[in-house]
């Protein structure tokens, strides 16, 4: 799997901002900035990307806990793309990329890196 961006939506300090991962050298990206830039709000924006939001968060105070969004990107080991969003919430929290469709992992729609 390879991680191709990371949409911050609206998370932490962060409205409608953009990470991409695209680069000729793949394998390794460093994030660096000033302090209180983001770059920790930004690690936990990929864990919960990743791995779903935690009953508890303290990345809520621009937007409330009904509002945090994550958007990704992901080029899955089978060559396919993965768009989708994460939400908080506690039931139905991974998203299509329009944010309405309900993504169930065992019926994920995906098309090839190449397009």
């Amino acid at each position: 799997m390879k991680i191709l961006r990371m949409n911050l939506i609206a998370f932490g300090p962060f409205t409608e901002k953009v990470i991409a991962f695209n680069s000729n050298y793949p394998g390794l990206h460093i994030i660096y900035g000033h302090n209180e830039a983001g770059k920790s709000s930004a690690l936990r924006a990929l864990q919960c990307m990743l791995y779903g939001f935690p009953e508890r968060i303290s990345d809520d105070f621009i937007h409330p806990y009904g509002k945090l969004r994550i958007g990704g990107t992901l080029c899955l080991s089978n060559g396919k793309i993965l768009e989708f969003i994460r939400r908080k919430a506690r039931v139905n929290a991974l998203r299509g990329a329009d944010d309405a469709e309900v993504i169930e992992w065992t019926k994920v729609f995906l098309k090839p890196c190449s397009e």
